[in-house]
């Protein structure tokens, strides 16, 4: 399952940002490719495990789309992604409707 949100940062900021939220979910790295702004981690917590995809694709100077891609043993994937994205929010300070994609 994923959703994305565009954002009117620049794809660095939103990287450093995604970087800081892993530290605070002590997520485990698993890929990290900022040229092509693929950020792939583990998060364990509330006895499950899953993974997270993000992928910061620059559309023009300072817009950005972030597609978050959930992957693992949480239930209700679409409410989980929509706090990921409410947490990418209150540390970027704003952004769009997530639209979420893929199986309910």
């Amino acid at each position: 399952m994923e959703g994305k949100k565009t954002y009117l940062k620049t794809k660095r900021y939103i990287l450093d940002t995604i970087f800081d939220i892993i530290e605070l979910q002590n997520g485990a790295l698993v890929l990290s490719d900022s040229r092509l702004g693929r950020v792939h981690y583990e998060v364990s917590m509330y006895g499950y495990v899953w993974e997270l995809l993000y992928i910061v694709t620059e559309i023009e100077a300072s817009v950005c789309i972030v597609t978050l891609r959930m992957i693992g043993e949480r239930k209700d994937k679409a409410r989980e992604i929509r706090r990921e994205f409410a947490l990418l929010d209150s540390m970027l300070e704003g952004g769009a409707i997530v639209q979420i994609f893929g199986d309910v």
